[in-house]
């Protein structure tokens, strides 16, 4: 696939924007599983070498992101809780086969490698990204612009979002019901309080910790 397609693409008409990549999920398959993992005993996640999250090392050259990308992959084994319980596996082992029966756009062929092509995609993804950045940009502009919006809005995230929970607005509800949550936020809402003596929070029996999108109902104990 490397040498006979994509290492021919132009990286934004043919790459970014190819509606067929799109539709395969080949590329943002890996994102979403990989973006950013929730680890266990840390409140804070473990985050790929990308652009588009809360990974704070340096991106200035693609030397350096492929080398911290590659380790992150490859080579550095981070304990989850799944649904089978506590697993440790480096962030590939993450990855989960793309289905034909639910990604029609992807061919039989396609789906029998999906775990290396979607591997090979992101990471073409995630080049592309930084290879952009680096030429509209310099690193030191735009490394220290992307530190203050994730500081300021993504590491905040879910301490904003409990303390927005614990208002009046809402400590007073009898029933909240929340969407795409992380396995994150509910342990930190349980540790909190407010929340814990006022709600039972109910989570999902098979919660998905690795794509991290369970809904969740917080119910006030004294209805």
């Amino acid at each position: 696939y490397w040498e006979n397609d994509f290492k021919n693409r132009r990286i934004v008409t043919e790459f970014m924007k190819d509606p067929l990549l799109g539709s395969k999920r080949l590329a943002s398959m890996p994102d979403r599983i990989t973006n950013t993992i929730n680890v266990v005993g840390s409140t804070d996640p473990v985050c790929r070498p990308t652009v588009i999250n809360m990974y704070d090392g340096d991106l200035s050259t693609l030397d350096q992101w492929w080398s911290a990308w590659e380790t992150f992959m490859f080579d550095t084994p981070l304990e989850i809780e799944t649904k089978k319980g506590m697993q440790t596996n480096p962030p590939y082992k993450l990855l989960q086969p793309i289905k034909i029966s639910k990604y029609p756009d992807i061919t039989e062929e396609e789906e029998k490698v999906s775990l290396p092509l979607q591997t090979m995609c992101g990471a073409i993804f995630d080049a592309i990204l930084v290879h952009i950045m680096n030429t509209v940009s310099t690193p030191d502009e735009w490394q220290p612009l992307k530190k203050t919006i994730v500081d300021n809005l993504n590491k905040k995230k879910v301490p904003r979002t409990l303390d927005i929970l614990e208002t009046e607005t809402y400590a007073n509800s009898d029933i909240i019901a929340l969407q795409e949550v992380s396995s994150s936020l509910i342990d930190q809402a349980k540790s909190r309080k407010i929340l814990d003596e006022s709600f039972w929070i109910v989570a999902p029996a098979d919660m998905d910790a690795v794509r991290d999108q369970n809904s969740i109902i917080f119910l006030r104990k004294a209805t």
